[in-house]
């Protein structure tokens, strides 16, 4: 018998999932002025998106550290998050062309590390959406951000 983090393997009804378990919650809309995000895309455990905009962030706040105990998965709530900006979002459309492939997250259990590749294709949709919401709230000169809580 093989027990992970008190779950046993072998009972259906404990395996651990994406939609049940505690992890990353993400989130992108408008950025008022007091700096907080309304979410207007939400995501539960996209991994790749994740470790994209953790690059981003590390780009955006290059001497801002990590208000985690696991200092290698980046950024986590409360730390305002990362800015859209016109070159954010032509990034991000490359990675999205791409498969999002260099974006592995190599750990984050928490994060749906396990199925990361199966994110992908179940938000494929909505991402397409979410870049193309993008670039239209930012011609319109709005403030949009992207946070997380895990």
């Amino acid at each position: 018998m093989r027990v992970v983090l008190g779950f046993d393997k072998r009972e259906k009804s404990n395996q651990i999932t994406k939609e049940k378990d505690m992890g990353l919650d993400q989130y992108a809309g408008l950025r008022d002025s007091n700096g907080e995000v309304h979410d207007e895309f939400y995501w539960r455990k996209h991994a790749k998106l994740q470790q994209f905009f953790a690059y981003e962030f590390d780009r955006q706040k290059p001497n801002a550290e990590h208000n985690s105990m696991i200092q290698s998965l980046g950024f986590n709530g409360g730390q305002g998050g990362v800015e859209i900006t016109e070159d954010v979002v032509k990034r991000l459309e490359e990675q999205y062309q791409k498969g999002y492939a260099d974006c592995k997250a190599n750990d984050g259990f928490f994060w749906g590390q396990q199925w990361q590749d199966e994110a992908v294709q179940e938000y494929k949709a909505q991402d397409r959406d979410f870049i193309e919401w993008c670039k239209k709230q930012l011609q319109e000169g709005r403030k949009i951000a992207y946070d997380c809580s895990w």
